[in-house]
């Protein structure tokens, strides 16, 4: 009888370790876009009037980089003094930076259009003297000259948002010890130095730019192209996350 009950505890504690993985408890909502030692991409969906059980929170930095316009979305947290919290609304294009945090959350989705962004979470040390933090909004498309913005920067990470007009050509580097994570944040043709291929990335797309890599940035078919760089700095961190404490949104 003994065994019995710790075999059922076993089991108990494995699936509720196992319930709280999104890509797991809601697979619809998360799947798994690409993954190295440096970052993870997953791609979220929330559907119109999505509900979507309860899950684990990212326990790294990360950035959330919108790919459609969406209404308010509301986050009910599971066993935090604070409850639901609303994300408001926010527009394609932009993005999101937030620190390490822990927590479970359930999400609610209320519009009548769907919510789908990329979470982009950060393995490499946070800077817990200046952490993650900020909210971002699309660049000018209709700018005649190339615009690079960097629109944060700490000891862990720097963002840069890069647009190219219509018709011209952006020179993209890796240097030092800074590989790079490239998003499509409209439709742009990225072609690597040394390397005969040209790869279209669609609004949503990463690229990976290994340290020493160089790249070529354009639109396609003329038009103008904007995508956000995420330089990772120092190096991954192999035997633990980054800290994670309970948070209350903004």
């Amino acid at each position: 009888m003994k065994h019995l009950v710790l075999t059922c505890l076993v089991l108990f504690l494995t699936a509720v370790t196992f319930a709280q993985d999104p890509t797991k408890v809601a697979p619809n909502a998360y799947k798994l876009d690409f993954e190295n030692e440096w970052v993870k991409v997953t791609k979220v969906h929330y559907a119109p009037h999505a509900k979507i059980p309860a899950h684990d929170h990212t326990e790294t930095g990360a950035a959330y980089v919108y790919l459609s316009d969406s209404g308010p979305v509301i986050f009910k947290h599971i066993g935090l003094s604070y409850a639901g919290v609303t994300r408001a609304a926010v527009k394609a294009r932009s993005f999101r930076l937030y620190k390490a945090v822990k927590e479970v959350h359930e999400v609610e989705n209320p519009n009548d259009t769907a919510s789908d962004f990329l979470r982009i979470e950060f393995k490499t040390v946070e800077d817990t003297k200046k952490p993650l933090r900020g909210k971002f909004q699309p660049g000018d498309l209709a700018s005649a000259e190339n615009i690079q913005q960097v629109e944060f920067e700490n000891e862990q990470l720097r963002a840069t948002r890069l647009v190219c007009a219509k018709g011209k050509v952006c020179e993209l580097s890796a240097l030092g010890a800074e590989p790079q994570l490239i998003v499509g944040l409209t439709s742009v043709q990225v072609a690597l130095t040394g390397k005969s291929q040209r790869i279209t990335l669609a609004s949503g797309k990463t690229q990976w730019l290994a340290t020493g890599e160089k790249a070529q940035i354009k639109g396609i078919k003329g038009e103008s192209a904007e995508v956000v760089i995420f330089a990772l700095k120092g190096s991954p961190v192999k035997t633990e996350k980054g800290k994670a404490d309970a948070h209350k949104h903004e």
